[in-house]
């Protein structure tokens, strides 16, 4: 460990924590917290960053930042003066703009400037998709670009855990949408939804109101915020478990019990919770955008997500081929055997080191 590397982040989120894992095996790692919520802490917390990085960036090889951001211009500008190498890891929110929803960085002058001078800046722009990698060039033609998809970290407690015991918020008994026992799980979906621009993004108004026309199957939705349910005004039907936000590693507790994963997002760059719900056998239903068809390659049934009577018609056809799936042999189904091929934290390693090794040799 004769190399150094500052990380740099916002928000310790499940695949940003991955790739700290992964640089603390192969470098001396310095984590750097940039604090931006609430956003009356930003300032002060990139005036720090500005002074840490005066006095301390010649002590490392490469800066590793994950997301475009007002976080990023710093490092990576300080890194073009000294001649550092720096990494951006570009996962989605930081290169759009949805101005429906006032979501993504460039929904703000200001913040889009911030990432998008990072991006033509840094030495190299990690990509989670061939989708995202698709739009860093069209708005920055002559940054320089690379393709990593996140992983599936299969030694994490998700996949460790026992599955002999439910989850306390999984029990029978009374929910927000009335008196529902969870057993087996029809269609299963994971959303952070803590705000009503992610409640839209990630197609949980649509989630919903699909469970509310096809209420004789079971429908779980992971990961809700209730303050942002009740503000949608959208009614939650009996058969909808509404389940707010919880451990990581909790969520075994639903893919093992699910035949039907769904996201129907308006916006998705790759989606962990996808690949996950595909290595436990969950057939997957999704919309046509961003990575989510790179993630399923071929597998499941896409739909473009503003047609319910399509979406429905998607689900049944899932749901016949999940029955089918679970009369074969699921230990080494081609659901498992995709995400192992090409979306687990070992293969994201295996090609993120080959790629710092490359540019750090420039």
């Amino acid at each position: 460990m004769s190399k150094s590397a500052l990380f740099v982040y916002t928000h310790l989120s499940t695949f940003v924590k991955g790739d700290l894992e992964i640089l603390s095996r192969h470098y001396k790692v310095k984590e750097y917290k940039v604090t931006n919520a609430p956003k009356h802490k930003l300032p002060s917390s990139l005036v720090a960053l500005f002074f840490y990085l005066l006095f301390n960036i010649y002590r490392f090889d490469i800066i590793y930042i994950w997301f475009a951001d007002y976080h990023s211009f710093l490092p990576v500008l300080f890194s073009r003066i000294t001649g550092k190498r720096s990494v951006i890891v570009i996962g989605g929110y930081d290169i759009c703009r949805e101005r429906e929803y006032r979501y993504g960085s460039f929904s703000s002058p200001l913040r889009a400037y911030m990432a998008l001078t990072s991006i033509k800046l840094a030495s190299v722009n990690l990509c989670v998709s061939k989708n995202v990698q698709r739009v860093v060039k069209s708005i920055a033609t002559r940054s320089s670009t690379a393709l990593v998809y996140n992983g599936v970290n299969t030694h994490s407690p998700l996949f460790a855990m026992g599955k002999e015991l439910m989850a306390a918020d999984d029990k029978p008994g009374k929910t927000s949408a009335g008196e529902y026992a969870i057993n087996g799980i029809d269609f299963l979906c994971v959303a952070l939804s803590n705000s009503m621009q992610a409640f839209f993004i990630k197609g949980t108004d649509r989630f919903i109101q699909i469970a509310s026309e096809m209420r004789e199957y079971s429908f779980v939705l992971v990961g809700c915020d209730e303050k942002v349910l009740r503000d949608s005004s959208i009614p939650v039907p009996i058969n909808l478990k509404v389940i707010p936000a919880i451990d990581h590693s909790r969520l075994k507790q639903y893919y093992q019990r699910s035949r039907v994963y769904c996201q129907l997002s308006r916006r998705e760059s790759f989606s962990l919770s996808l690949a996950e719900a595909i290595l436990f056998n969950c057939v997957p239903v999704i919309t046509n955008v961003g990575g989510m068809p790179e993630v399923t390659g071929g597998l499941g049934l896409i739909n473009n997500g503003d047609n319910r009577e399509e979406i429905k018609q998607a689900l049944l056809s899932a749901l016949k081929e999940s029955s089918e799936i679970r009369v074969e042999n699921s230990s080494d189904s081609v659901y498992k055997r995709r995400v192992l091929e090409k979306f687990t934290i070992e293969v994201r390693e295996r090609e993120l080191l080959v790629l710092l090794s490359s540019i750090s040799r420039v």
